[in-house]
């Protein structure tokens, strides 16, 4: 049995570690100007969400690069998608009807990158949400896409990786 582990993309998280202490360090200098809770309490009040999710991203980036487990195992059989924040998600290679690659762009600058694992038969749980039946109106591939692969923290190239599963896939059905 063939087990393929793909670990974190420490140049990226490095990265992002880099840019978010950059921000909170300035935020933490300029704050004072910035912030005025008795002028401006919605810019003040924003500011301070946006200084927040900075701020996680601080501690994502530094468990990221002290991550010694893969993020993505991928077998014979299953699929295993490791989370640092959440459970782990096991996927069935049978339950599995295809991948598809979907790409956010803001401003020319790809953002996120995803791949979307679309399945023949979602989870009872997850099949009964409004959210599945609202996407099932609109479309049913992404409906049924009920889990997917966060590329950008992974040390492997997105097209390889499809080619990767989408071969896999095809050896067990």
């Amino acid at each position: 049995m063939e087990e393929l582990n793909f670990y974190t993309n420490k140049l990226s998280s490095f990265l992002l570690l880099f840019i978010s202490t950059t921000f909170v360090v300035f935020g933490i200098f300029l704050g004072d100007k910035m912030v005025d809770f008795e002028e401006k309490p919605f810019k003040s009040v924003i500011l301070v969400l946006i200084f927040l999710l900075i701020t996680f991203g601080i501690v994502l980036s530094i468990l990221l690069l002290g991550r010694k487990k893969p993020l993505l195992v991928i077998t014979d059989k299953q699929i295993i998608i490791h989370s640092v924040l959440t459970s782990s998600k096991t996927i069935e290679f049978n339950n599995v009807k295809s991948f598809f690659i979907v790409n956010n762009y803001y401003y020319g600058i790809k953002t996120n990158r995803q791949i979307f694992i679309e399945l023949k038969k979602p989870t009872e749980n997850f099949s009964n949400m409004w959210f599945y039946k609202f996407l099932s109106k609109i479309s049913k591939p992404l409906a049924n896409a009920q889990y997917s692969i966060y590329k950008d923290f992974l040390n492997i190239k997105q097209q390889k990786l499809l080619e990767i599963l989408n071969r896999k896939m095809k050896s067990v059905v």
